[in-house]
C-alpha cells in the first residue's frame, strides 16, 4: 500500500496534468504561495515553491527546509532543488529545461518576488507571465476529501457559536467574548481562519468591526462572524443574537435577513447563475424598504482559503456548481443602531444544497 505523500503527490502530478491541458502552449507554471502549494501538494507548510515544466515538478527550497521537502516528496517526478534566492534557483532550473515562457498567478506572487524574478528571467530571455486563476477552474470544485474537512470545520466552528451562545451575558466585553471563541478553537485543537468579529450593539452597524471593550448589555445584540481551520480547510459562520427582551425593530430587520437567506438556501442549485444568489437575497431586503442598507455581497467560496471563489456578487459570471462550497450572508446595517448577518457555509448539490453549518440562529 502507498503512503499518503504518495498518493498526495499522485494527485499533485495529476492536477498539474489538468493544467498543462488547459495551457496547451508549454508554458512552465510557478507557484508560490502556501494556498497554492497545499492546494497541489497536500504539504501544510509553506518555505518552497513549486515549478511545474514539462513533464517534472521542482520543489525549490533552501537549505534549511531541504531535509523536510525530502521526507516529504518521494516521486521520480519531483525533484528537489535546495537555492537561495528561489528567484535565482527558479531561473536556473527554467534555463537548464529550456523554458521560454513562465506563468504565475500575480494574486499569490508578492510584487517584490514578481519584479525580482522577472529581472532573473529576462536576463535569459525567458519571459514571466502574469495569468489571475491559475488554479481556480480546479479550486472552485471541491473533492471528497475537501468536502470532509470542510464538513469538519463546519462542524466546530457551529458548536463553538453554540457554546458561547449558552454564556453570553450582560457586563461581558467584546474582548470577553473574542478570546473565548480562540480559547475554544484552541481546545479543538484548530486555529481561527480569521480575526473573530465580535460586535455588540451599535458597532454590529458596522460588518467589520474590530473587537473592543464594549460592554454588553442587557437587551443588547451581539454579531458575531467567526471560522476556523481543520486540516487546511476554512469555515465562515456568522450569528446575531438578541440578549435579554427582543427589541421590536430588531426582530423585524432579523426576520428579513433570514428570509432572504432563506431564499436562497431554498431555491440555489446547480446550474443557477452565481449572480442569481444575490440578486434573490437583495431582492426581498429592498422590497422590505432596506436597499441601501445591504452594503456587501451576499456570499463567496471557501476552502483552503476564507475569501475564494466564486463570488456571490450581482455581477458574478459563471453558474454554480455540483460540489462547490459557499457563503450565503445577507445583512441589513442601521447606522448608530444595530447591524444583523445572517451567514452560513453551504455545498451546492445537483438539486439543492448542504447547509454545513448548524449554530442556532436565535
Amino acid at each position: 500500500m502507498s503512503s499518503p505523500n504518495i498518493q498526495k503527490e499522485s494527485i499533485m502530478l495529476e492536477k498539474i496534468k489538468k493544467l498543462r491541458e488547459k495551457y496547451s502552449n508549454g508554458e512552465a507554471m510557478l507557484f508560490t504561495n502556501k494556498s497554492e502549494t497545499f492546494y497541489l501538494s497536500g504539504a501544510q507548510f509553506d518555505g518552497f515553491w513549486i515549478l511545474a515544466v514539462k513533464d517534472k515538478v521542482f520543489i525549490v527550497c533552501s537549505k534549511m527546509t531541504e531535509n523536510q521537502m525530502k521526507e516529504f516528496f518521494h516521486s521520480d517526478n519531483v525533484v528537489i532543488r535546495a537555492g537561495a534566492p528561489f528567484s535565482l534557483e527558479v531561473s536556473k532550473i527554467a534555463k537548464e529545461n529550456g523554458v521560454k515562457r513562465i506563468i504565475a498567478d500575480p494574486q499569490y506572487v508578492t510584487a517584490a518576488d514578481f519584479i525580482v524574478l522577472q529581472q532573473r528571467l529576462s536576463i535569459q530571455n525567458i519571459e514571466l507571465v502574469a495569468k489571475t486563476g491559475v488554479l481556480n477552474d480546479l479550486r472552485i470544485v471541491k473533492s471528497q476529501e475537501e468536502i470532509e474537512n470542510l464538513k469538519k470545520s463546519c462542524e466546530i466552528v457551529s458548536r463553538v457559536c453554540g457554546e458561547i451562545k449558552k454564556e453570553l451575558k450582560a457586563g461581558m466585553t467584546e474582548l470577553d467574548i473574542h478570546y473565548r471563541i480562540l480559547e475554544l478553537f484552541a481546545k479543538t485543537k484548530v486555529q481561527e481562519s480569521f480575526t473573530p468579529i465580535v460586535a455588540g450593539g451599535k458597532n454590529s452597524a458596522n460588518p467589520h468591526h474590530a473587537s473592543s471593550n464594549y460592554k454588553i448589555k442587557e437587551n443588547d445584540s451581539i454579531m458575531m462572524d467567526i471560522g476556523c481551520i481543520y486540516n487546511g480547510y476554512c469555515s465562515d459562520l456568522t450569528r446575531t443574537y438578541f440578549l435579554g427582551k427582543i427589541n421590536t425593530k430588531f426582530m423585524k430587520i432579523w426576520d428579513i435577513v433570514k428570509a432572504s437567506q432563506n431564499a436562497v438556501l431554498n431555491a440555489v442549485k446547480a446550474g443557477l447563475p452565481l449572480a442569481w444568489a444575490d440578486k434573490t437575497a437583495r431582492d426581498i431586503i429592498e422590497q422590505a424598504g432596506y436597499r441601501d442598507n445591504f452594503i456587501h455581497t451576499t456570499g463567496h467560496g471557501v476552502g483552503i482559503e476564507i475569501h475564494e471563489m466564486p463570488s456571490l456578487a450581482a455581477n458574478a459570471e459563471g453558474v454554480f456548481l455540483t460540489s462547490m462550497a459557499v457563503t450565503v450572508e445577507p445583512g441589513i446595517y442601521i447606522p448608530g443602531k444595530f447591524g444583523i448577518r445572517i451567514e452560513d457555509t453551504i455545498l451546492i448539490t445537483d438539486n439543492g444544497c448542504e447547509v454545513l453549518t448548524s449554530a442556532p440562529y436565535k
